[in-house]
């Protein structure tokens, strides 16, 4: 019988790319805003900045008796360019998809996790780092390297891990108003953030936080 794996933020990007390659191997629960292009075990299409609707969710797999294997909390956005200009909106919209979707859903889902589960987060190499034009995006994976740490040390049973890639290769950092324009050594591939979350599940990968 085919493991259930939930991972957020699979329309595009890293989320994408691993609910695609893994999707052979396990059951996909995907939630992200919009549809994704691939043909996965279950997709819900929510706003994660919405977090009301957490508990209907939550309801349902409850309803099905759906249990998990494993979360891949994976969902972001972020911007990088200069503090001054961004909006207020923008930067409650990092903060909440970033960091506080990820606490309300941990607790909501925690009761819906089997023995010996796996949470997987996708933080972020800046989340260890002081870098300039990105000061609210980094602050959010600070803050998410934190409550992982932490529950970390508090769950019995469930192994927690953090990935934390450079700069990948997506569109994520499209809306830039300034030119990142790292060298190649600055880039982590897709490949190598799947390769690492592969480690995991499988147990083989036993460290908490994993750098790319």
């Amino acid at each position: 019988m085919k493991k259930n794996i939930l991972i957020t933020g699979t329309s595009k990007g890293i989320g994408n790319y691993l609910a695609g390659n893994l999707n052979s191997d396990f059951n996909i629960f995907a939630i992200s805003r919009t549809k994704t292009d691939l043909d996965l075990f279950e997709e819900i299409n929510i706003d994660l900045t919405n977090f009301e609707l957490f508990d209907n969710i939550v309801k349902k797999f409850e309803q099905r008796e759906i249990k998990f294997d494993s979360i891949i909390l994976n969902a972001g956005i972020g911007f990088f360019g200069k503090f001054e200009d961004a909006l207020d909106e923008e930067y409650l919209n990092i903060i909440n998809l970033n960091l506080t979707s990820n606490i309300l859903l941990i607790k909501k889902l925690q009761k819906l996790l089997n023995k010996k589960a796996k949470i997987i987060f996708i933080g972020s190499i800046i989340g260890k780092k002081f870098m300039k034009y990105g000061a609210v995006y980094q602050a959010s994976k600070f803050g998410l390297r934190g409550f992982a740490g932490a529950i970390k040390n508090e769950f019995t049973g469930i192994g927690v891990h953090i990935i934390n890639p450079k700069i990948v290769d997506t569109t994520f950092h499209d809306n830039s108003t300034i030119d990142l324009n790292l060298s190649s050594d600055k880039y982590t591939s897709k490949e190598d953030i799947l390769l690492s979350v592969k480690e995991i599940l499988s147990g083989n990968e036993k460290r908490f936080e994993i750098d790319l």
